[in-house]
């Protein structure tokens, strides 16, 4: 792959992106009360809509699959970086498709590519590939459009280029991580008793408890019947867009 010297903008055939659902298996994830958000209720579909504009601006391809619903996951030639979505499963469950991510990760890790990797892919990679534990919130479940506090290494990093010292990002989770000395030194962001709610992982891997790929309506088709007094938490006034922005940045630089 060539570059002029000259180019400003760049093409959109540069490089590729991939979004990763695994949002959840029939038992948990029920397309059919998603289909507001895309005609088939499907994360992938939905997130690529959303972000296919953005990421043709930034001088991407993009393009989602569904490993819970039988979609493979590509060779590690087919794309330059890779955005990892969260899960209703719990990332040590013993599933095929859980097992068949992690060696696969592995590999892509090796291959020196950009990730980010959200909710359960922060604990995925937190506690798997790395030495972080994976323990319930004592406060219970976090759902809702909240503020965080950026560490001093946050506030230079430019994953969060442009955001203010306190942005809001969606968040829906009962788990968290606790992180290992060594990654203490990496964290990005924390709020309240959740103290690495996002973490540099070096080479372009970064993780983060929070979603920013969500919109609030994700949050209305997913608690209006089983848990609605959490809907009204949610805003679409957050900065999930800003910091995606800022990852394809990254990439197209790595």
């Amino acid at each position: 792959m060539q570059y002029s010297e000259r180019d400003t903008v760049p093409d959109i055939s540069e490089k590729s992106l991939l979004f990763i659902s695994m949002l959840g298996e029939n038992e948990l994830f029920n397309p059919d009360y998603f289909k507001s958000l895309c005609s088939s209720g499907q994360e992938r579909d939905w997130i690529v809509a959303w972000f296919g504009p953005m990421a043709l601006e930034m001088g991407f391809s993009f393009s989602g699959i569904d490993i819970c619903r039988g979609d493979s996951l590509p060779a590690l030639d087919d794309f330059d970086c890779v955005i990892l979505g969260g899960t209703m499963h719990v990332v040590t469950e013993n599933r095929p498709w859980l097992r068949a991510l992690c060696e696969w990760l592995r590999q892509y890790r090796i291959a020196n590519k950009p990730l980010l990797a959200i909710c359960g892919g922060h604990q995925l990679v937190s506690t798997q590939f790395e030495d972080g534990v994976l323990n319930g919130r004592v406060g219970g479940t976090l759902a809702g459009t909240y503020e965080i506090e950026l560490t001093d290494l946050g506030r230079q990093h430019p994953l969060f280029e442009g955001l203010s010292g306190s942005p809001r990002f969606n968040f829906a989770n009962y788990l968290h991580v606790i992180p290992s000395a060594s990654q203490q030194a990496r964290v990005l962001a924390r709020i309240g008793e959740s103290s690495a709610i996002c973490i540099d992982h070096g080479n372009h891997w970064y993780t983060t408890q929070f979603h920013p790929e969500s919109r609030r309506c994700v949050w209305s088709c997913m608690y209006e019947n089983t848990a609605p007094e959490h809907v009204g938490n949610y805003s679409d006034d957050q900065d999930g867009p800003s910091l995606i922005r800022n990852f394809m940045k990254i990439a197209q630089k790595s």
